[in-house]
């Protein structure tokens, strides 16, 4: 049985803008320090192989450790993250509480939360059969590593996925097309550096 070792790497603090497309928030100064230390915490792991989103935040996340390591770093458009909503709302958070009561739900011209789930489990199955028996970086977003966690456990959801840190990393263990997540794996240092969703920093037009 072939094992392909794959680590979910969530991006470190992004500096969000109602100004700029969600594609192209960078990482605040805070995240920048991020993921220069993340380098360092990633290097042990042994990645031969480094995919990622396209968006902003999620490739400057990355490029520190590829640099270090000598990576090549190849984008997936289907690793970015869910499209939730497309434009300023008031309240985001009622927005985000109904796509996780209502995997169908969605605000006009975004996506489902099960369309987004499919999405990256498709594209993680892609990369996964392309470098099978290596150890492998993908470099992703909160939400639909959450959604991929949800479809290896059901009991992981809402607050499972709010929990997740900028930046953070998931070991996932794939054996013929099947994946688990190894519940254990933590990365010593990695709680020292990280920060919470909720003190990502906010820029609005007023």
């Amino acid at each position: 049985m072939t094992t392909t070792i794959v680590y979910l790497i969530r991006h470190a603090q992004s500096q969000p803008s109602a100004s700029t497309d969600h594609a192209l928030w960078p990482l605040s100064r805070r995240g920048q320090e991020q993921a220069a230390s993340l380098a360092e915490l990633l290097e042990p792991l042994g990645i031969e192989r480094m995919y990622c989103s396209p968006y902003t935040r999620c490739v400057q996340t990355i490029a520190p450790f590829a640099k270090r390591c000598g990576l090549e770093v190849t984008t997936i458009d289907d690793l970015r993250e869910m499209l939730i909503v497309n434009e300023h709302v008031d309240d985001f958070r009622v927005v985000w509480r109904r796509v996780w009561e209502d995997f169908g739900y969605a605000v006009p011209g975004c996506e489902s939360a099960v369309e987004a789930q499919h999405r990256f489990i498709e594209a993680v199955d892609g990369v996964v059969r392309e470098s099978l028996g290596r150890t492998i970086g993908i470099g992703a977003h909160g939400m639909v590593i959450g959604l991929f966690l949800n479809s290896l456990d059901s009991s992981f959801g809402r607050e499972e996925t709010e929990a997740i840190l900028n930046p953070d990393v998931i070991r996932i263990e794939a054996h013929d097309g099947r994946f688990a997540r190894d519940a254990s794996f933590r990365i010593e240092g990695l709680a020292e550096i990280a920060s919470h969703p909720d003190e990502t920093p906010y820029e609005t037009n007023d």
